[in-house]
């Protein structure tokens, strides 16, 4: 090749050379705007990577560091729990014989001397009964809300003194707040109640006979509470036959006491005992004038154990308690 034909593609290359820079240059330019954005996520997705824990992690440990890396920290270890034991079911009650385990329940009849007592002596009363161990008691002569008596509900304080239950029945100087006669006090439910009045004569004190449905751990008892007139022996026959007219129209356990104003060899205890049986025919004189006034007749549902005369010096009477086990069913 001649030597001016080398000089002209020379310069042609030199003249070619900066279109060729200029080309070079924006190809690379457009190369790296197309690759810069796929770098970028690349290089944040390895940061994420290193830097943040993985579910598992986060799962195993709530309270680890965001800046805590899952190949930095080991995971960790868990202990394998054992099921809950299975919870025991409460224990049935076994049935209870109502004949092999008879209920048993003292009860107390106790004449508190025409209500003429203090409110004071309404706690001396209330220690007796506490004393005995009482479950039911009948009271008679008890006033309540009446003014010789400081106008106090007597049967209802003495009840609250022993968390017991009481009902009254009014007899005489009866007014809409109250009156005097018998209350029934009770550590078990009273069910029912109702008051009697008995056959009187002109110008006597009338009396009566208070009933009371006790529900003695499921099994009915009826108590009867009465206080028979003290001046006239026929007059008290009628009121006893009353009486047992009432205590007979029920089936069941059942019980009469009070104060007869009869000895042990009336005719009134003796109509009493036709269907009834005399508890503490051994317990002695109940009465500071001597003499047993003062009863407690079960039928054949109630078997008698030991019984107590109580003298307490805040009455002319003297408190009597016996202890009692009770069927359960007619069939024992």
């Amino acid at each position: 090749m001649s030597h001016h034909r080398r000089r002209t593609i020379s310069v042609r290359i030199e003249k070619l050379l900066p279109i060729l820079a200029v080309v070079l240059t924006v190809g690379a330019i457009a190369a790296l705007t197309v690759l810069a954005p796929r770098l970028g996520d690349a290089r944040q997705a390895s940061a994420d990577a290193s830097s943040s824990p993985s579910a598992e992690t986060l799962e195993a440990s709530p309270s680890a560091p965001a800046s805590a890396s899952a190949s930095s920290e080991p995971l960790p270890k868990f202990t394998t729990l054992e099921a809950p034991p299975a919870i025991a079911k409460a224990p049935k009650k076994p049935k209870i014989d109502p004949c092999a385990v008879p209920r048993k329940l003292t009860v107390m009849t106790f004449n508190i001397k025409g209500g003429r007592v203090s409110p004071g002596e309404l706690d001396g009363i209330a220690g007796v009964i506490r004393g005995s161990g009482a479950d039911v008691v009948l009271l008679q002569e008890v006033d309540r809300n009446r003014r010789r008596s400081g106008n106090v509900d007597q049967p209802a304080i003495i009840a609250s003194h022993l968390g017991m239950q009481a009902v009254f029945g009014a007899n005489d100087y009866i007014t809409d707040r109250g009156g005097y006669g018998n209350a029934i006090l009770s550590r078990f439910p009273i069910a029912e109640s109702g008051n009697t009045h008995l056959p009187n004569s002109d110008g006597k004190e009338q009396r009566g006979v208070l009933r009371a449905n006790i529900i003695v751990e499921g099994q009915r008892l009826v108590v009867f509470n009465t206080h028979l007139d003290h001046t006239s022996d026929s007059l008290r026959q009628a009121q006893i036959g009353a009486v047992m007219s009432r205590v007979n129209a029920y089936d069941g356990a059942k019980l009469l006491g009070g104060d007869l104003n009869a000895g042990s060899g009336s005719g009134v205890l003796g109509t009493a005992l036709a269907s009834l049986t005399d508890a503490g025919a051994s317990l002695g004189a109940s009465h500071d004038g001597g003499g047993r006034v003062d009863y407690l007749l079960p039928n054949s549902w109630l078997e008698a154990g030991a019984g107590r005369v109580t003298p307490t010096g805040l009455s002319d009477h003297h408190a009597v308690s016996i202890d009692f086990a009770m069927r359960g069913a007619e069939d024992c």
